[in-house]
């Protein structure tokens, strides 16, 4: 059975995915909505709803910087291990890639790498 689905329903299934998005915003202002709509009008509506969406904006971008500074801080550790000074890295690097070459083993050749991970969760605990 092939499905189709022409244009009309793209556009149906669309709404209907913005509005299940503004859902979460807009039920705490379900009944101002309402009144809203039955006394001012779908435009005071939507300039309210557009008002309501600056907030979630600010505070989208609010979110967004704080989780940047906690990956960033997670790079700056990770980048402080034993595992990632050069010398490890490269080495170990090296020795695994014989060691899949030789034994086709992915597993043996991170076994390889078990010693400097071992090293590092030192500085991470």
């Amino acid at each position: 059975m092939k499905f189709r689905i022409s244009g009309s329903t793209l556009i149906k299934i669309g709404i209907l995915l913005a509005l299940l998005l503004l859902v979460p915003y807009v039920v705490p202002f379900a009944f101002e909505f309402l009144l809203m709509a039955d006394f001012f009008g779908l435009e005071a509506l939507l300039l309210f709803l557009i008002y309501q969406l600056k907030n979630v904006k600010t505070a989208s971008l609010a979110h967004l910087s704080e989780l940047k500074n906690h990956i960033l801080a997670t790079f700056y550790l990770l980048a402080g291990t034993y595992v990632f000074q050069p010398k490890v890295c490269i080495s170990h690097a090296a020795g695994s890639s014989v060691l899949v070459v030789f034994t086709c083993s992915v597993a043996f050749a991170l076994a390889l790498w078990l010693p400097a991970i071992y090293l590092s969760a030192g500085v991470l605990s």
